[in-house]
């Protein structure tokens, strides 16, 4: 990477250069399209990220919409203006430029709207006025990492038992499933060393990105965060894979991106910035913690960027800023609480440690005591700070060399205790953000008694395991409750889940009555009284009282989903709505004397009329009135708009044939309205002699080639059967 002195060779002295180009966040008015975007979430987030959001109840929101493309574009066309990072979170972007040039800024418009709501100088002097969000951030000490080799094999042991983690390893919960993302200085030999080649032949590195060099290369850059990232991944097993020692991190079955945001040459305003977008990514990705081992305050190689101890108040600094929304979207945030203990002039914690939602560690050696270089509190505004500590000298990690060795720091008290709550959060994966961080600070040794120094001391997170809670009193611990908040006195499962009987749900469903009228029904009654979720085709109901009806349904195939808040319950299915009928028939067979009718569509039972006089009621469709010339036959069913089938009788219209006997050709009266007919001949055995087709305009069919004796015709037309027994000559 470039140092200053070689971007600037010969041209300006350092003081020089930050008298005239400055670091500015431009902040945006708006968001123009975003409701486009709240139709398109996928276009935001990954589903992970879409999951974790819907598991915690956690809604899409305006800081989840991208930047304005325009708007950046327009800032970066304008004269000696760079743009260096973004923020959709905070609608800003980082730029550096000359003051007259950053000024110039808030004219800029685009369809004659000045789109720029306000510019905040990272040299708080040049600014007017103090932003309501006012970005101040400095870099702490916490990138030097000190190390020393030590062959002492095992050496992890001590950190992870001082916080019980290895009660949550001997249960299964090493970190299987969860998502940590390291912002650090940088990665190199992740790809090569030992100590890694676990989680890579697992496919325990997602992927990464150094947000410094703006390059997909990301195993570069300072070898700090290689460190930090073997306290919660590494692994040695001694005698496999020519390892000598063993080594285990403390989250080893993670799954870890990679995010270079710091360079470690320089200690400048915009690596902040980087931070937010890398953290901004990890969110997009659906991570569940972050780990940071960084922190800001006064050691800015601008010194008119430094920060004041008053703006360690949770809400000032860009980066803490953007730390409090991360966890406003679900994830955990550990940060260092930095290595300040022992100067005179900046003891205190940095940013974003500051953070209210920040999990801020503290550092204590191998027996527990509080490391004195291990920056302190209160915060500004009088909050405890650190929360909580961990072992941060003579920590064990894998060192530059790729050897286990130790360091001193927060910057390696953060990680360890970064996997030993990722650990937790699946143990317990129903629980908020803010309640894993809530259990973690209540076991610590100070809960009860907290300091500035140690805030509320060493987590012990066996107590939480082995004494797990059952918070909604259903018999089933919340360490392995899936279902949490099930109602008292329910059944449950063996995870902790509602248990409703087979029949609990009676669900009727009634199409349409008669045709157009677009009165389906669904009705459900529920033998269980709770809070049910109804979804019908993605419309949202509620089942409250047992009884839960939607009427005026028009035909169609519906998806019905049935579900309960916290429970695992959700049963969907599919369910139609006919379309209403009109009744319709035909007539089966009509002699000179009676006429078999069939009704095809009505709902029983029929009533018949002949001539308007009500002859008959039955339920079969299928049945036989006496008819005479000219009679008006009609059918009503049960239900009056399914209208009414009506046929009159006119005998001249029935199938004849003549002569009979036959000695060659037959031929056939044809009824009124018929152009042709279907004909079969079978002999007296039941076989089949002939099968033709007669056609009206040649009414006749030539049967001479059958010998004599008697036959059956079969006269079939418009769904009608006729049989004539005949003689053949």
């Amino acid at each position: 990477m470039k140092s200053k002195l070689l971007i600037f060779v010969l041209l300006f002295s350092i003081t020089n250069l930050f008298a005239q180009i400055e670091d500015a966040w431009v902040y945006f008015k708006d968001k123009p399209d975003e409701a486009s975007y709240y139709d398109a979430p996928l276009s935001m987030l990954s589903q992970r990220a879409l999951d974790r959001r819907t598991r915690y109840n956690i809604s899409l929101d305006f800081k989840d919409i991208p930047i304005e493309p325009a708007y950046i574009t327009a800032v970066k066309n304008s004269s000696g203006i760079s743009v260096l990072a973004k923020s959709k979170w905070l609608n800003a972007i980082h730029i550096q430029g000359t003051q007259a040039n950053v000024d110039a800024l808030l004219n800029l418009e685009l369809s004659g709207n000045f789109f720029i709501d306000s510019i905040e100088y990272a040299n708080k002097t040049l600014n007017s006025s103090k932003p309501g969000n006012e970005l101040n951030r400095v870099k702490s000490k916490n990138k030097q990492l000190e190390t020393t080799t030590d062959f002492t094999y095992g050496s992890a042991e001590n950190q992870i038992v001082m916080l019980g983690g290895n009660a949550l390893h001997q249960n299964n919960f090493t970190g299987e499933g969860m998502q940590i993302a390291i912002l650090d200085a940088g990665f190199p030999n992740v790809d090569a060393f030992l100590a890694f080649k676990r989680i890579r032949d697992n496919g325990q590195i997602l992927g990464g990105y150094d947000f410094v060099d703006r390059s997909t290369i990301f195993y570069s850059g300072n070898s700090h965060g290689t460190s930090v990232l073997s306290a919660i991944a590494g692994y040695l097993e001694s005698g496999v894979s020519g390892a000598t020692t063993n080594f285990v991190g403390t989250a080893p079955d993670a799954s870890f991106y990679l995010f270079r945001t710091e360079n470690a040459s320089v200690e400048v305003k915009l690596e902040e910035s980087l931070w937010v977008e890398a953290a901004e990514k990890a969110d997009s990705l659906g991570v569940d913690v972050i780990n940071t081992s960084l922190g800001y305050s006064v050691f800015f190689d601008n010194p008119d960027h430094n920060y004041e101890y008053s703006d360690m108040d949770g809400k000032t600094a860009f980066i803490t800023r953007g730390a409090e929304i991360a966890f406003s979207r679900g994830m955990i945030l550990v940060n260092s609480a930095g290595n300040e203990g022992n100067d005179s002039v900046w003891p205190y914690i940095n940013a974003p440690a500051d953070g209210p939602s920040v999990l801020t560690v503290g550092a204590v050696n191998t027996a527990g005591t509080i490391a004195s270089f291990s920056s302190y509190g209160p915060t500004f505004d009088g909050r405890i700070k650190p929360d909580v500590c961990a072992q941060g000298q003579g920590t064990s990690l894998i060192n530059s060399a790729g050897n286990v060795g130790s360091g001193n720091g927060t910057s390696f008290s953060s990680p360890v205790l970064t996997g030993v709550v990722a650990c937790l959060w699946q143990a317990f994966p129903n629980k908020t953000n803010n309640e894993i961080i809530q259990m973690v600070r209540e076991s610590a040794h100070l809960f009860s008694n907290p300091n500035n120094h140690e805030g509320y001391g060493i987590p012990n997170f066996k107590t939480i395991f082995d004494s797990p809670d059952d918070l909604d009193g259903d018999g089933v611990v919340d360490t392995i409750d899936l279902c949490v908040n099930t109602p008292i006195g329910a059944e449950v499962d063996a995870q902790g889940c509602l248990l409703l009987p087979s029949d609990n749900f009676i669900i009727e469903v009634i199409s349409e009555s008669c045709l157009d009228k677009n009165n389906g029904q669904l009705i459900i009654t529920s033998g269980t009284t709770y809070n049910y979720q109804i979804t019908v085709n993605s419309v949202e109901y509620s089942l409250s009282n047992n009884t839960f009806s939607l009427l005026d349904l028009e035909p169609g195939v519906y998806e019905l989903c049935m579900s309960l808040e916290s429970q695992n319950l959700n049963q969907c299915y599919n369910f139609e709505i006919k379309e209403g009928i009109e009744v319709s028939g035909k007539v089966k067979n009509v002699s000179n004397k009676s006429a078999i009718f069939e009704i095809i569509e009505g709902t029983s039972p029929y009533t018949v009329y002949i001539n308007g006089i009500e002859k008959m009621q039955t339920e079969n469709p299928v049945f036989e009135v006496p008819i005479n010339q000219g009679d008006l036959i009609e059918v009503k069913t049960s239900v009056t708009c399914e209208g009414t089938f009506s046929k009159e009788i006119l005998l001249e219209e029935l199938i004849s044939i003549y002569p009979n006997p036959i000695s060659n050709f037959v031929k056939f009266n044809f009824p009124y309205g018929i152009n042709k007919l279907d004909i079969t001949v079978f002999n007296v055995l039941g076989d089949k002699v002939l099968a033709t087709q007669v056609n009206k305009n040649i009414p006749f069919s030539d049967i001479s080639f059958l010998s004599e004796g008697m036959y059956f015709m079969k006269v079939e037309f418009d769904n009608q059967i006729k049989i004539f027994k005949v003689l053949k000559n």
